[in-house]
């Protein structure tokens, strides 16, 4: 919700998708998974606001090591085991994004970011506000808090950490006639 304020929408409504994400065989490339859960929950959002005149923009986020997917978890052990696994290592993070028009138009796109963590020490790991932030979030950390100092680059698009490319929505909502 955030990062959409950063385009200067006049009015932003948060609906959430009615759409169970095990529907999707897992057996599928990352890069089409999370465009594909992109567009179901846009779809289950279209379905939902039937009489709406505006862009719905979906997205999902998933985080990709070793033919290993470290999807949003509630489990602060779980927090732990990702942030151990992604230490001192390299890792995807996967965006999928969908936009319908108000006119009916899709658009869909996958987005790659590649990020380098530093080793992150065992206290940190325990650190339960480090813990606490990375639950509900894929791969269990968030860029833009206190797992950003373990970060040492990233290639792509920061946003798509964060949980959604902006520059690539911009792209896809100008290519449908939005003005902003």
């Amino acid at each position: 919700m955030e990062l959409l304020r950063q385009f200067g929408f006049k009015k932003i409504e948060m609906v959430d998708p009615q759409y169970d994400e095990t529907n999707i065989k897992k057996k599928i490339p990352i890069n089409k998974l999370v465009v594909e859960l992109s567009f179901f929950k846009a779809k289950s959002v279209s379905k939902k606001l039937k009489k709406f005149n505006g862009f719905i923009i979906s997205g999902d986020t998933e985080v990709f090591r070793c033919k290993e997917i470290f999807s949003k978890t509630n489990s602060r052990a779980q927090v732990r085991e990702y942030l151990s696994k992604l230490s001192g290592r390299r890792h995807f993070v996967y965006g999928g994004i969908t936009v319908i028009s108000p006119d009916g138009q899709i658009s869909k796109k996958s987005v790659k970011t590649e990020v380098f963590f530093n080793t992150i020490p065992n206290n940190e790991i325990n650190n339960e506000m480090l813990v606490q932030e990375g639950i509900g979030k894929a791969g269990g950390y968030a860029i833009q808090g206190l797992a950003s100092k373990f970060i040492k680059k990233i290639k792509g698009s920061y946003t798509n950490v964060v949980g959604l490319s902006l520059s690539d929505l911009y792209l896809m909502l100008k290519g449908m006639g939005f003005k902003n």
